[in-house]
């Protein structure tokens, strides 16, 4: 829902025929956060999907208090506004239940909370909350939270990993959780429709440099061949590739369009061999490592 209130903001109805096509096309995981378009996301999901409510599997994220300052929301984490955030995300998604409910990009020190994880276990406990979960991010690199997350009892993580960005994806899907995987097409350069790219502040890609874009997208070149040769399109292979780890629950990426929709949800029928993984990971190996060691050191500028 972040592509949609961003790209969208005052055009609900675009984002609302596009869930429409999604449920005609059998998709029913929708993303979310109470803070994207400030309560918009929320409220548009909630509409449209209120007469198919048992039918989707709704994630929601709390943890910004964008009610304070909505230019730029701060995280916030005591119980008393979460509790006051958490039933006003269930008012705007016309719900008495959130099928997951993650915090939104915490800290270690957040994460570690006890108080914090009774608060989020007595939502599960109240039936509020089907499943707690941890949001990683914003960037990449998040490794010790995830696995913080995980020691102490959260049941779900999001978190990047795509074909460029193995690390630390592939040490968290380790673990048998729930796991849904964002940016799988490496901020578009796993998606040659998108060439040429250039810095966006609306899109993920705002992380990086262009001249980590620039020397992504040739190293990405044989990779394209390689898709070719399998009848594949660059954006399917990535997406596959998410697809073949077993412990991924679902993924999310960037739709704004309903072309785009489609398109995505073709890659659910595309099934990688295990020599093609091999291939895919050897390439990684080759071309992508440095370029993912420089990924996760975008999260320094956070801690």
């Amino acid at each position: 829902m972040w592509s949609l209130v961003t790209d969208w903001w005052g055009r609900p109805d675009k984002a609302r025929d596009i869930i429409k096509a999604a449920i005609d096309l059998d998709i029913n995981f929708f993303d979310t956060a109470d803070m994207y378009g400030n309560g918009k996301a929320e409220e548009i999901l909630g509409d449209s999907v209120k007469t198919k409510r048992d039918k989707v599997i709704i994630l929601t994220k709390i943890g910004y208090d964008f009610y304070t300052s909505p230019e730029r929301p701060k995280q916030r984490y005591d119980i008393e506004y979460l509790n006051m955030t958490v039933k006003k995300s269930l008012k705007r998604l016309q719900t008495d239940y959130i099928d997951i409910l993650m915090l939104h990009n915490p800290k270690l020190k957040d994460i570690s909370n006890k108080d914090l994880l009774e608060f989020m276990k007595s939502l599960k406990s109240d039936g509020i909350a089907r499943v707690i979960g941890v949001a990683l991010g914003p960037t990449l690199g998040w490794e010790n939270e995830g696995l913080k997350a995980i020691e102490v009892g959260y049941e779900s993580l999001e978190h990047i990993f795509n074909i460029i960005e193995l690390y630390p994806g592939m040490r968290l899907l380790k673990h048998n959780i729930g796991h849904v995987v964002r940016v799988p097409h490496s901020s578009d350069v796993l998606n040659d429709s998108k060439w040429p790219l250039r810095y966006d502040p609306k899109l993920h890609r705002r992380f990086k440099t262009q001249v980590w874009i620039d020397k992504a997208v040739e190293r990405t070149l044989d990779l394209r061949n390689f898709a070719l040769s399998r009848g594949l399109k660059l954006n399917e292979l990535a997406l596959a590739f998410v697809w073949s780890f077993e412990n991924v629950s679902t993924v999310v990426p960037n739709i704004t369009t309903i072309e785009e929709l489609r398109e995505s949800e073709k890659s659910t029928r595309v099934i990688l061999n295990e020599d093609d993984v091999e291939y895919i990971i050897q390439y990684y190996e080759k071309n992508y490592k440095e370029l993912n060691e420089e990924s996760i050191k975008e999260t320094e500028i956070y801690k």
